[in-house]
């Protein structure tokens, strides 16, 4: 009996120890938190209820302005939104909403990719379920998503893989972690003056993209580009599952949910050929589970006009397009209330296949054989655009240009570069017959390497 007592004591100081150690590992090596755990702590302190939660990953985040919702409803709303988080995230990060707000729309964004994915990053998990006040939930949210990848050492040890890079990163980061400001976030007024950023965190859980930072608009030119296939094949059953799981939970907590898809980049939804196709069963899918799901790069202009400059990259809007787009959605919701009929205010596909009628991007491939470089050229462009292409050079040694071949429908050109040691090649694209400089695009690439 005393040695049966004596080694339960053993085990019961050693297990003690363990989860010591392991939280001093992890209080000192992994990164502090930042804009997940402000968006969870913002979310546990609201004194008043949040009427309507913008959740899933980063579409959510910065594509939706929650300042400009609440003064277009008249509503408290928040972006309840985690970086890559995939419907099993939502879903437990939903749990702990409910727990302490009851909002009366949750608006999940999503992409196609959300519904093919077969496991959610483990960093997600990390950046989001320490900071769960729920240990029930975060200990369901983590068999759930070690369960996708078997990566269950890695959400329970995350220091060996998610950690500072030097001993100076390491002491800023013990150091961060024990200021009053982190430990008590959020403090009064400092919502308030992240509010004021013009990019970053701006509380609330919104990130914004100054359209003027270096990355903070797309250039359109010199995108590697590529045509793809989305397999609908390829969704998957527990990706369907978690959305089912996340439908019971708003309406088990009296609360409505829609489905989303942001706005893309024209380029970024041409690219895939059979996109539309595949959000036709994205449709079906929540028309099955009784969720209404709505496509917003279908919307006609009177509720929203897409623009170019509105995106940051090929996902995401910037904060110009992200106050466009706040404030359509804001007045799509109003007229939802209203009772109108909202399918009236979208394209059908083939619409806006054709509605896009100039080139977006283009590219080329090559090969070699001895001095002969065959290039073939690529574009994305609407259904009723006819591309023409022209090649130019650059001879790097002396910088001099000159076209080795015209615009011609034909994609294809073969060149001698006998006389060339170093150059670039340069394709330029636009609609065939056009005379508008202003809608040409190009792509540039050294080959001679």
């Amino acid at each position: 009996m005393h040695n049966s007592k004596s080694a339960w004591f053993k085990l019961i100081t050693f297990v003690i120890v363990f989860i010591m150690i392991n939280y001093a590992l992890t209080f000192a090596f992994v990164p502090k938190g930042n804009n997940t755990r402000m968006t969870m702590r913002e979310m546990y302190s609201k004194k008043e209820n949040i009427d309507v939660a913008f959740v899933g990953a980063s579409l959510s985040e910065r594509d939706i302005n929650p300042y400009t919702m609440d003064k277009e409803l008249g509503l408290k709303t928040f972006d309840y939104a985690f970086p890559s988080q995939m419907f099993v995230g939502t879903y437990y990060s939903l749990k702990e909403l409910f727990n302490y707000q009851k909002p009366k729309l949750v608006i999940l964004t999503a992409e196609q990719n959300n519904f093919t994915s077969k496991a959610e990053k483990s960093l997600v998990y990390l950046s989001t379920a320490p900071y769960m006040n729920s240990f029930f939930n975060e200990v369901q949210y983590y068999f759930a998503s070690s369960a996708q990848d078997g990566s269950y050492l890695d959400r329970l040890f995350p220091w060996r893989g998610y950690h500072v890079d030097s001993i100076q990163n390491l002491i800023k980061n013990i150091y961060g972690k024990l200021t009053p400001t982190y430990i008590n976030y959020p403090e009064a007024g400092q919502v308030e003056a992240l509010a004021n950023n013009k990019s970053g965190y701006i509380g609330k859980g919104a990130v914004k993209v100054n359209p003027t930072d270096s990355k903070g608009t797309i250039n359109y030119d010199n995108v590697k580009g590529s045509h793809d296939i989305r397999n609908i094949s390829d969704i998957q059953k527990m990706d369907v599952d978690y959305l089912k799981k996340i439908s019971d939970l708003c309406k088990a907590n009296n609360c409505e949910l829609i489905l989303l898809t942001t706005p893309a980049p024209v380029y970024q939804v041409l690219r895939v050929k059979n996109y539309f196709d595949f959000n036709n069963e994205i449709a079906k899918i929540a028309k099955n589970l009784n969720i209404e799901y709505y496509d917003y790069n279908l919307i006609k202009p009177e509720l929203f006009k897409s623009k170019e400059d509105y995106f940051s990259d090929a996902e995401h809007l910037n904060s110009k397009g992200a106050e466009a787009f706040s404030e359509s959605l804001a007045n799509f919701l109003k007229l939802r209330q209203n009772g109108e009929d909202m399918n009236k205010y979208f394209y059908k596909p083939e619409e806006y296949n054709t509605a896009e009628n100039y080139v977006s991007i283009t590219w080329f491939s090559f090969t070699k054989k001895d001095s002969k470089i065959a290039l073939t050229a690529d574009s994305i462009h609407g259904t009723k655009v006819t591309p023409e292409y022209q090649f130019v050079l650059t001879d790097l040694q002396n910088g001099k240009e000159q076209i080795i071949r015209n615009y011609d429908k034909s994609p294809t050109f073969v060149f001698d570069s006998t006389t060339y040691k170093k150059y670039k090649i340069r394709v330029n694209a636009k609609t065939a017959g056009s005379n508008d400089n202003n809608n040409v695009r190009y792509y540039e690439e050294d080959i001679s390497k």
